[in-house]
């Protein structure tokens, strides 16, 4: 006795499948969002608006993939005026800028015995002219205050 292995011959109750371009109608619609948001698992949004299949499909454009950038207001509260004069003029580039903000916000909320040992260590390598222009930095920079 052969049994109809298709329990559902008349397809009651079955999902219709998004084609493409209505998938990308919808990306297209909230463009800061990451796969993770659409599927309801990243920061931006915790609704679920598109499946796991749907947002591994080939051919679709995602404006925004991997780690999200910080705004530049942020990066210019951790810059130098050194770097942010760079900056502006054009001479390093924008991810060069963002190293040096991430690299002294570190520094800055090192504590204070390690910041004294990590600025030990750094002095020692310098050449004379090194020196003689950190000297000129920290004069400035103790004018600064000096007038804040």
């Amino acid at each position: 006795m052969s049994r109809d292995t298709n329990r559902n011959p008349e397809g009651f109750n079955q999902w219709v499948k998004r084609t493409d371009e209505e998938i990308q109608v919808i990306i297209n619609k909230h463009p800061n969002f990451t796969k993770k948001d659409f599927r309801g698992e990243g920061k931006l949004n915790s609704r679920k608006i598109l499946t796991r299949k749907e947002t591994e499909r080939p051919g679709l454009v995602f404006k925004n993939f991997g780690k999200r950038k910080q705004p530049l207001k942020d990066i210019y509260k951790h810059s130098s005026y050194e770097s942010i004069g760079e900056f502006e003029k054009g001479l390093i580039n924008e991810d060069t800028f963002r190293n040096r903000a991430r690299t002294k916000k570190q520094r800055d909320l090192m504590p204070a015995n390690k910041k004294k040992i990590f600025y030990k260590k750094r002095h020692e390598n310098l050449t004379e002219s090194q020196i003689k222009l950190k000297q000129y930095r920290d004069r400035i920079y103790k004018e600064r205050l000096k007038d804040s």
